[in-house]
């Protein structure tokens, strides 16, 4: 049996809303170091106690976040439970029966097929769509409640379905309770101004005082007016439909479908799922190939076996240019010259963009000129479509009565 444990635990006022908050669910969206890691385990802590034979789920967006934060924290208020910790399963065994799951969020598979009664996700907001739309299915079942905690780090799927419906009132199941850094009584007030002075007025805004405001250092910048309203079947206006492939099991797959009109792209249509297999990636692509008429795919070569059985399956396969920083150079200036643009339902695509970012300097070592490899399917699957079309190689496909003849322009000018 667990020992009996009486702790004080004190709570400044914001923290102490939060924790008890009573929606289904819950989001915490503040400063760094304001204490929400705290608060979030001992809010576990608490549905531990009130489920003791049930399920529960900690979760963070990384392996390497969830060790040496989530938990570290976790464990030093509740240092009892360690020993129940069976880390290789990833559950803390409770002695009254109950399981604790713990998961990293960049493996969604992890996640799915579990019945839990509350779940905590740590640092949610770097988190992918796709885990929010598993966790919901989680509770489904038991009414559950979830908190996430939370600094927000862009205008991605927490701002957009969790922050922006429940501050327009249009979902009584989300409550949001935010704070400053600052407001916590741990945090060095003369550090908290020499952060005022030093950052960007923006930057300042999301780190330190919980507010939503675009992710410094993005890879692309993509402007609200570039966000367009889908047009039904736009590949009869635009000229070539391709569709760039990212391959995934564990971490999700992603097809992206764009077509060129007026010498511009348009990205119309996204697939985005995990733990899918090559068959049922091939099934997807021809039915993505039915719905938008995508002339040729353009898949990662990293796996050459797939792409075999994507050209047995009589799919028109393309070569594709891996040169990361090429490709990227390519797009951002597409952006620049407002010749790219992206349905507003394509909404894994726009959470991905708005978070694709290049790693942050740290001190003694040059920062990358390469994006961080993280939620960023959507965002390789364009660039091995864009950035590898080549124009010589389309064929127009003219229909006429007695069957189809292929025409080949001649566009050596």
């Amino acid at each position: 049996m667990m020992e009996q444990q009486i702790k004080r635990v004190d709570f400044f006022e914001s923290q102490y809303n939060a924790f008890n908050f009573t929606t289904q669910f819950c989001a915490a969206i503040a400063g760094v170091q304001s204490g929400k890691t705290f608060m979030g385990s001992h809010w576990a802590g608490k549905k531990i106690s009130e489920f003791k034979t049930m399920n529960g789920l900690i979760a963070a967006p990384t392996y390497k976040h969830l060790q040496h934060s989530t938990l570290d924290k976790f464990f030093s208020e509740y240092p009892v439970l360690r020993r129940y910790y069976k880390e290789q399963k990833g559950v803390i065994e409770l002695p009254t029966g109950g399981k604790v799951f713990i998961r990293s969020a960049d493996e969604p598979l992890g996640i799915e097929g579990m019945t839990i009664h509350w779940a905590w996700l740590d640092e949610a907001g770097m988190m992918a769509r796709l885990i929010w739309t598993v966790i919901r299915s989680r509770v489904s079942m038991t009414g559950g409640q979830v908190l996430l905690t939370t600094t927000p780090y862009s205008l991605n799927w927490l701002y957009q379905d969790f922050y922006l419906p429940w501050k327009e009132g249009k979902d009584n199941d989300l409550s949001v309770f935010s704070w400053k850094s600052i407001e916590s009584p741990y945090f060095p007030k003369d550090f908290f101004e020499k952060e005022r002075q030093r950052l960007r007025a923006e930057e300042f805004a999301r780190r330190y005082c919980g507010e939503f405001r675009k992710m410094e250092g993005l890879v692309y910048d993509l402007p609200p007016e570039q966000i367009i309203g889908p047009i039904p079947e736009f590949y009869k206006k635009g000229g070539f439909v391709g569709a760039g492939i990212d391959w995934g099991f564990k971490n999700p797959s992603g097809i992206l479908v764009a077509s060129i009109y007026e010498n511009s792209w348009y990205i119309i249509g996204e697939w985005k799922e995990v733990g899918k297999t090559t068959a049922e990636i091939i099934q997807a692509s021809k039915n993505m190939r039915s719905e938008f008429k995508i002339q040729r795919f353009f898949p990662d070569p990293a796996e050459p076996d797939r792409i075999k059985e994507y050209q047995d399956a009589e799919l028109n396969v393309a070569e594709v240019n891996k040169d990361v920083k090429g490709g990227v150079s390519y797009i951002q200036q597409l952006i620049k010259d407002r010749r790219l643009f992206v349905f507003a339902n394509c909404t894994n695509f726009l959470d991905e963009i708005s978070s694709y970012h290049y790693a942050e300097g740290k001190e003694g070592k040059a920062e990358k000129d390469e994006p961080e490899k993280f939620n960023d399917h959507l965002m390789d699957a364009m660039r091995y479509l864009i950035f590898s079309y080549d124009p010589g190689q389309e064929r127009i496909v003219y229909q006429q009565s007695g069957g189809i003849k292929p025409f080949y322009p001649n566009l050596n000018f």
